[in-house]
């Protein structure tokens, strides 16, 4: 069984895609996906991607690139990128360095909601629009925490 790296404080990067309400999933389903988001990950991440078995069947073209687990967040080492589409991420806030939001800039059905408020301890360092597969507009937003 893999160590768990019990380090205190902030030390992971999440990947997460919201819709204009901050939805994540309707039914237990993604609300969209797009190729061009999976792209923009696997190039911002320097190594692999971790996430769980549910988001794993995204990344099927690039297996050497993606690291699945379904209890991600005891696997995953320090310093790591996770894609999260299914998990809350309220428990795990006080690990999260970094937070890239991917905004489909539209409203689609939800019943899962992003469970941290960006506005209280978050602050948007970097934003940058671009066209996808299956969206005109994407917006990335990049998050860090406060005072870091």
């Amino acid at each position: 069984m893999k160590q768990i790296d019990m380090r205190r404080g902030p030390d992971m990067t999440i990947f997460i895609c919201v819709d204009d309400k901050n939805g994540m999933l309707f039914n237990h389903r993604r609300q969209s996906r797009d190729e061009a988001v999976l792209k923009d990950m696997l190039d911002i991440a320097e190594g692999k991607v971790w996430m769980n078995t549910y988001s794993s069947k995204l990344f099927c073209a690039v297996p050497d690139r993606i690291a699945a687990e379904d209890d991600v967040f005891e696997c995953a080492p320090k310093d790591s990128c996770c894609f999260v589409e299914n998990i809350p991420l309220k428990p795990y806030e006080d690990r999260l360095e970094v937070m890239i939001v991917y905004c489909w800039n539209r409203t689609y059905p939800a019943d899962t909601y992003l469970d941290i408020d960006l506005n209280l301890d978050w602050e948007i360092t970097e934003t940058k629009e671009f066209g996808g597969n299956s969206h005109e507009k994407i917006t990335r937003k990049i998050y860090k925490r406060k005072n870091q």
